[in-house]
């Protein structure tokens, strides 16, 4: 009996290890042609704890199978790093003429009231300007003209430290709200341009902003979302393990939105890269990509940039508190002669994204 169980825990392993080993395939190949790879991205962090369970497991046996997952961790050490930093000591480089950089998905600033409060908008302006931003990115940015606290001169008015702009709506939500992507600056935006991504209210916008004799271009950044309906949210959150018909209805309707978000997205990873590569200046890359750093989204647009999370972030830097588990989906990027220091994910809770920040120095 002994020896069937084992036999079976054998087996189990390979299975879990090679799930481990198609989740870092999934960095390097395109949804778009292999979508199912994705899945495995996303499901990273567990098959990652399963593995060290079975290392663990294995060598408490002494049994020589804890070699099959301890080579495959190390096959894909590179990743961890992406999911959570570890650092002992809490100093950070100090960087001259630091440019402060807040990227923030805002939810339509409570909009649609999915938060219970009415000052939700406030709040995220407040927070922004009390946190001494120089230049902050907005995703689902919403300004509406009948209400007034959404709207654009109020906005404007909160934020006037930040007296330069860049608004790109996508869609005209009602008759008296836009919905777009904002880029507010405390310094001159000297050009402007957008990206509209082929049949989808997601966009990016790039700004080329001068910060003393140095231009740089910001890049704020919305991919494509998977759409989750409320029940879809009500079964992810869910505890229970129960399986009924409308369980697998529901776990049907959440696979066929993520193989479609992940095939979107990565049409819409592959033209932003284009405009990366080309850019005339060094570049920041930040916002909200709706993936994991286990994927092909994160691969693709980070490229040859830095990631501002690895440089000096710490813990799991989870930034959607929307499910429960939670992920790390806002990212900054920044090109190799652009220096970053002081990356936080900021503990508020007005909008189902986290705020993400850095410093940023164009000192050589």
């Amino acid at each position: 009996m002994k020896k069937h169980i084992r036999k079976i825990l054998l087996w189990a392993n390979i299975l879990f290890a090679a799930a481990l080993i198609a989740a870092y395939a999934a960095n390097y190949i395109n949804p778009e042609y292999f979508w199912f790879f994705a899945f495995f991205g996303l499901a990273y962090p567990v098959l990652l704890i399963i593995n060290l369970s079975f290392l663990v497991f294995w060598l408490w046996r002494r049994k020589w199978i804890f070699l099959i997952s301890l080579a495959t961790i190390i096959l894909g050490w590179s990743n961890v790093g992406k999911i959570i930093q570890v650092r002992l000591f809490g100093r950070h480089p100090v960087l001259e003429d630091k440019v402060k950089l807040l990227s923030y998905n805002v939810r339509t600033f409570n909009y649609y009231k999915w938060e219970n409060s009415i000052t939700v908008c406030d709040s995220i302006l407040y927070f922004i300007r009390d946190e001494n931003t120089s230049i902050a990115c907005f995703q689902e940015f919403l300004t509406a003209t009948n209400i007034h606290l959404h709207t654009e001169k109020h906005i404007d008015t909160v934020l006037k430290t930040l007296p330069y702009k860049h608004i790109f709506y996508t869609d005209k939500t009602s008759k008296y709200s836009n919905y777009g992507l904002a880029t507010y600056s405390k310094y001159p935006i000297v050009n402007k341009g957008s990206i509209r991504f082929k049949n989808s209210y997601n966009a990016c916008i790039y700004s080329d902003i001068k910060i003393g004799n140095d231009t740089v271009r910001f890049f704020n950044v919305h991919l494509q979302s998977i759409k989750l309906r409320k029940d879809n949210y009500l079964l992810v959150d869910s505890l229970s393990l129960r399986i009924n018909s409308r369980r697998i209805i529901e776990a049907k309707d959440i696979s066929g939105r993520l193989k479609m978000a992940y095939i979107i997205r990565a049409q819409q990873v592959d033209e932003l890269s284009w405009h990366l590569r080309h850019s005339p200046y060094p570049v920041v890359v930040c916002g909200d990509f709706n993936d994991t750093p286990v994927s092909y989204t994160y691969t693709r647009i980070r490229g040859k940039l830095s990631d501002a999370f690895l440089s000096s972030g710490k813990g799991a830097g989870s930034t959607y508190r929307g499910i429960s588990p939670s992920f790390r989906i806002d990212f900054i990027f920044h090109s190799k002669s652009i220096k970053s220091s002081g990356y936080q994910t900021h503990p508020v809770s007005f909008s189902d994204h986290s705020p993400i920040s850095c410093e940023l120095s164009m000192t050589p």
